[in-house]
């Protein structure tokens, strides 16, 4: 059957492709399109609180001395994963659980001893002595670092791997009692099947894996992060088959790769989805620094990249670190129509003031957004004089390792609130950048 098109059917296919094209882009991206920029629409709820773990946390980054805890106190972390013991009095001074890296002590490849499996009885003599110093200390012990990733840290068999975890295992219940908390596998890329064999094997022989871990470091794959969590919750901790396990936590002990490591939006994207995920804890990985002569983030005290050797001078990554802990303790509702534009709305920071944190990340998406915001129930935060609230907004930047002083004011107004809803538009909202609206 032919179909047959009349003059006014042509007229009307501009408009039916625009409208196709749009409805595509709203599909895929929860973005609109509007005069040649995309746009996101973000609601927040001050009426509507959350329960949620804060998920700042860190690994390595520090020395016994430096950098300064000026530099720390401010990001207050909850986890800190280390390889090192001598920083274990500063890790819990500022309020941070320490989680031990076993295997980072033992070394990889180039210990004399070899890998665990070729010299099990050295394996075991190591672990009872780490354990035997250690008595009386709050330590959250992680047995080995990324089993799965051959090079360099583990050259056996996942099997290999099983009987390294169960001998270190019963070597620290022994030594420590029931309350150690011990765990892994600290796998460096989430994989189920590699977690239900472990956990498997673990059930097999009477072993318990008091937190369950792995490591989320593809800045491309930040929207499944949440998933990983939401499916780890409900077939391990959730499940009666495991209940002998004593599975209590989940931890994301490193998070953020190393093209997101500087990017403030990105990081955002990573805390936003580990909370919609209820993580227990996350650890931020660290990395080389940028071009040609790499010097590890790890070791060289700038809090995993977060501020500048030498000078500990403040990057943008910190500054959305420590916009982040500033509001996770009274975490209130947002929404946003793209899954790339994050917001962590809180009903007071660190001053007593509302604020709300934005983020826009995913590299393939357009370079610069119109975001339209939209904050209700601004009457529960009893700060509006004579009808009117305070308005500051400011931007972190997407400056990589150059230091930012501080954060950069954008706006500051004096708005009225009406009955209590307000609209407010931020024009151009730049990829991997973040954004602070703080409201007092």
């Amino acid at each position: 059957m032919r179909t047959k098109f009349s003059v006014k059917n042509l007229l009307k296919l501009p408009q039916l492709l625009l409208a196709l094209a749009t409805a595509l882009l709203i599909l895929f991206f929860g973005q609109v399109s509007t005069f040649g920029q995309v746009q996101s629409n973000v609601n927040v709820d001050f009426a509507a609180p959350q329960s949620i773990k804060s998920v700042s946390g860190i690994l390595h980054g520090i020395d016994p001395s430096n950098p300064p805890d000026s530099t720390i106190k401010p990001l207050q972390f909850k986890l800190w994963r280390a390889g090192r013991v001598d920083t274990y009095d500063r890790v819990v001074n500022s309020g941070a659980e320490f989680q031990l890296i076993v295997s980072d002590l033992w070394g990889y490849g180039a210990n004399p001893n070899g890998w665990p499996y070729q010299n099990y009885p050295a394996w075991e003599a190591f672990v009872r002595q780490l354990a035997q110093q250690n008595k009386g200390k709050k330590i959250v012990w992680d047995v080995w670092n990324e089993p799965d990733w051959a090079n360099p840290f583990w050259a056996g068999t996942r099997e290999q791997f099983f009987e390294t975890y169960k001998r270190a295992y019963q070597i620290l219940r022994q030594e420590l009692g029931p309350e150690a908390i011990i765990g892994g596998p600290s796998i460096a890329i989430y994989s189920k099947d590699y977690l239900v064999a472990f956990l498997e094997y673990c059930k097999a022989n009477k072993l318990e894996v008091n937190f369950l871990s792995w490591h989320e470091l593809n800045d491309d794959n930040i929207l499944f992060v949440d998933d990983h969590l939401i499916e780890a919750r409900r077939n391990f901790i959730q499940s009666p088959a495991y209940a002998s396990l004593k599975i209590k936590k989940l931890y994301v002990n490193e998070i953020v790769g190393e093209v997101g490591q500087y990017r403030p939006g990105d990081i955002l994207g990573y805390f936003y989805n580990l909370e919609r995920g209820q993580a227990d804890g996350a650890c931020r990985a660290c990395w080389g620094s940028l071009g040609p002569n790499k010097v590890s983030n790890c070791f060289n005290n700038t809090l995993a990249g977060m501020v500048t050797p030498n000078s500990f001078q403040p990057r943008a990554a910190w500054w959305a670190n420590k916009a982040y802990a500033d509001g996770a303790s009274s975490r209130v509702r947002s929404q946003s129509s793209s899954e790339r534009v994050v917001a962590l709305a809180s009903k007071s920071n660190s001053s007593g003031k509302a604020q709300v944190l934005l983020g826009y990340f995913d590299r393939n998406n357009s370079s610069s957004i119109r975001l339209n915001l939209t904050l209700a129930n601004l009457k529960q935060l009893n700060v509006a004089q004579n009808g009117k609230i305070h308005l500051k907004l400011e931007k972190i930047p997407n400056d990589q390792e150059a230091a930012v002083q501080k954060m950069v004011i954008l706006k500051e107004e004096n708005v009225s609130i009406g009955n209590g809803t307000l609209k407010y538009v931020i024009p151009n909202f730049g990829l991997h950048e973040a954004y602070v609206l703080t409201i007092g």
